[in-house]
């Protein structure tokens, strides 16, 4: 009878995981079917659209708050040189040149050191190889500020990393980073112009297109049972189909607020799905006024960035994509969590020693800082993070599962 009633629990058990697995991989189809993901284009409202019709079919109140974020409209974004035209991403809040553009010397930046022939040209500042997310974080901030102190007319930055792409970078919400236009440039773009550079030619950067504001929505439900809570969060918006980065995330979420609507009767849900990542996490910024308050929360899970994408082999100058997860992510925890998030999160690449939280590394700093002191989150940075290549093929639902399962039983060990 005992042997029967251990394979009916791991029949049981392989029925839910298959389950699991099966929901979240139409989940991130769909994610992935609503396209680019910029804070108020038509990819966020009709991704936003989505989730907030999930979480009400959940159980859970939904309301929207707007907010305004920039976005940009390209014609034509380009660095013209020696006859080359180079396609460049516009650095977002994007600064426009008009169709003629700014003409001038090319100086390579490498290091701080390099900053002083800047003055008066576009500065190309060449970033040392790293997953690069953020145009403040160093590497990229200093080496930026340092030409733009130098007196540029205008920033290029080649974003060197495993991709070999151009890496779109989040931004301040409310002013430029850089007073005067600036883009980003795959790295594989690189050597025509330092040759250009050495032969002291001009280049010309075109960033033409209508830069305005749009609305993005905050997402904020609720389930008001008791007056103990338990929070969840994770960013909607990102740069272009962001489906390792976004998707992951949004999938998990409504997987865990379905599931906790179920597990935890005796406690309220608060549920937040934020626009305006890209700009310094501005959505969440604006909506924690409106969150429970610390002292009547028990635990703050929020879902970062690439919960699991698949990892690459690099073989004599292929990149194959492999079965298991790139194992670039990092568990961020309150202090009161870390046993039980080991414990939780044992096995999964990564993610086996859970660290403080750093600051600027997602949401999460943003939250504890309001005295949420039970928190954790998930923030991975996967090779083709920011990259139009972060597509659904950089996926799989079974890496994901794992993930997921991980989240409920930290969960249910710090309700507990």
């Amino acid at each position: 009878h005992r042997d029967l009633s251990l394979m009916q629990t791991l029949a049981e058990q392989t029925a839910d995981d298959e389950a699991l697995v099966a929901r979240l991989a139409e989940d991130l189809r769909r994610h992935a079917g609503f396209g680019e993901k910029y804070s108020g284009g038509p990819g966020d409202q009709a991704t936003a659209d989505w989730i907030a019709e999930r979480m009400q079919a959940a159980g859970l109140r939904v309301d929207r708050h707007q907010i305004d974020t920039p976005y940009f409209t390209p014609r034509v974004c380009t660095l013209r040189c020696a006859g080359d035209s180079l396609d460049v991403l516009p650095q977002a809040p994007v600064m426009t040149t008009g169709s003629a553009g700014i003409t001038a010397p090319l100086a390579i930046i490498h290091s701080t050191h390099d900053a002083a022939r800047a003055a008066n040209a576009i500065a190309i500042v060449v970033a040392p190889f790293r997953r690069h997310a953020a145009i403040w974080l160093p590497p990229i901030g200093p080496l930026v500020s340092a030409a733009v102190e130098a007196g540029a007319k205008a920033i290029v930055i080649v974003t060197t990393g495993p991709s070999g792409e151009a890496v779109a970078l989040d931004a301040p919400l409310d002013a430029p980073f850089t007073p005067g236009p600036s883009a980003v440039l795959a790295p594989r773009a690189l050597e025509p112009l330092l040759a250009a550079a050495a032969r002291g030619e001009v280049a010309t950067l075109i960033l033409d297109g209508a830069a305005e504001r749009r609305q993005t929505a905050n997402l904020m439900a609720t389930l008001d049972r008791v007056p103990r809570w338990l929070a969840f969060s994770t960013p909607r918006t990102g740069w272009f189909d962001c489906v390792g980065e976004r998707g992951t995330g949004t999938a998990a979420f409504l997987a865990l607020l379905d599931w906790a609507v179920q597990r935890f009767p005796d406690h309220s849900l608060f549920a937040l799905n934020s626009g305006g990542h890209e700009y310094r996490f501005g959505g969440t910024h604006h909506a924690l006024d409106l969150a429970p308050p610390p002292q009547a929360t028990t635990l703050w899970t929020h879902i970062g960035a690439t919960l699991a994408a698949r990892d690459v082999l690099e073989f004599r100058g292929q990149q194959i994509l492999l079965p298991s997860a790139d194992p670039q992510r990092v568990l961020m925890v309150t202090e009161p969590l870390r046993a039980a998030a080991q414990e939780a999160f044992d096995g999964l690449s990564g993610l086996e020693c859970p660290q403080p939280i750093a600051a600027e590394a997602g949401e999460l700093s943003t939250i504890t800082a309001r005295g949420y002191d039970k928190a954790f989150a998930m923030l991975g940075v996967h090779r083709w993070f920011h990259t139009r290549q972060d597509t659904l093929d950089k996926v799989d639902a079974a890496l994901l599962a794992p993930v997921v399962r991980a989240h409920m039983r930290l969960i249910e060990a710090a309700v507990s």
